[in-house]
């Protein structure tokens, strides 16, 4: 086929119904699941580990040695090492599996269904209840990056890209704005006095310069201005 006989890619519409509504899942007090292999197992385990997880079960039959060095580290972790079984499902809020069985994702997911448990299967969509994301922390600052797990590449290349252009004012800005928010009664006057701030240009000369007195002396003036 000639390049003018070639027919043009559909053009996506500027909006559609996602499949996905974007939240951030809570941790604090609940149990993860995680049924994984090989390198990439060990990596979704260090990824849980930054999370406020009460418990974290990893099945795997024969865990890489930087899984055991990772469980080993962490008293919140439970490594089994064997095949996984339905009774590793109970009791536990949200399950992921990552491996290339696609058998296995789906007796998982059966064994979620069931009770109701979240889960998330690593390039499988038809048993997915929730999609990785991929993720900048900076401090309080969590930006999540998602394709509904249509695209994770693009996910992934996105990710790299904003890394590059968020140092560590970020993370300072942020942890800023949250001492002086939790200093402050709640009211609709706080919320705009932080987000004129987040837009001040001087306040965003100071988080691209990472200059913390800077940052703190915008903050300590809009609250004084605030209390007038």
């Amino acid at each position: 086929m000639s390049g003018s006989d070639a027919q043009p890619l559909p053009v996506a519409p500027t909006k559609r119904r996602h499949p996905a509504f974007p939240l951030s899942f809570v941790t604090t007090g609940r149990c993860l699941l995680l049924v994984a292999g090989g390198d990439l197992g060990a990596s979704r385990l260090a990824t849980a580990l930054e999370f406020d997880w009460q418990r974290i079960v990893f099945v795997e039959a024969n865990p890489v040695p930087l899984t055991r060095e990772l469980a080993a580290t962490d008293d919140r972790v439970e490594l089994r090492e064997r095949d996984v079984e339905e009774a590793d499902v109970e009791g536990v809020d949200l399950v992921i599996e990552s491996t290339m069985d696609d058998e296995l994702a789906g007796k998982l997911a059966g064994w979620c269904r069931a009770r109701r448990i979240p889960f998330n299967a690593m390039d499988k969509l038809e048993w997915c209840d929730v999609f990785y994301s991929a993720l900048i922390p900076r401090g309080p600052l969590l930006v999540s990056i998602t394709s509904g797990g249509e695209s994770p590449a693009l996910a992934a290349l996105l990710r790299r890209l904003l890394a590059k252009h968020m140092g560590p004012g970020w993370c300072n800005a942020a942890l800023l704005m949250a001492e002086t928010r939790r200093s402050l009664p709640r009211s609709p006057a706080r919320m705009k006095m932080l987000k004129s701030v987040s837009e001040d240009e001087g306040f965003l000369t100071c988080l691209a310069e990472n200059d913390i007195g800077g940052m703190r002396r915008h903050l300590e003036d809009a609250v004084r201005r605030m209390s007038m």
